[in-house]
């Protein structure tokens, strides 16, 4: 039974691994999709963090004084069901 367990907690650490790296890996392409309207209001944006299904995301520049929806928008339309945090 304890090696039983032991397989089942690896099986879904894995997965859940496997889903935050690809996860991960669709924000960061979304931000580099937006990267040319960073350029222009000389600003940036960076995945800091995935958390569960959370994910932080850090802004700044002449960005900071804009509206963060773009960024959600952006994410959630590759990702619908993740929680965006811009800071």
């Amino acid at each position: 039974m304890i090696e039983w367990n032991k397989w089942i907690t690896k099986s879904l650490t894995e997965k859940s691994t496997k889903e935050t790296m690809d996860k991960e890996e669709k924000i960061r392409e979304v931000l580099n999709s937006l990267k040319y309207l960073f350029d222009a209001h000389d600003g940036f944006a960076e995945l800091a963090e995935i958390r569960d299904n959370t994910a932080i995301i850090y802004y700044g520049g002449e960005c900071s004084g804009c509206d963060s929806k773009c960024i959600e928008e952006a994410i959630k339309a590759k990702i619908p069901d993740i929680e965006v945090i811009v800071r």
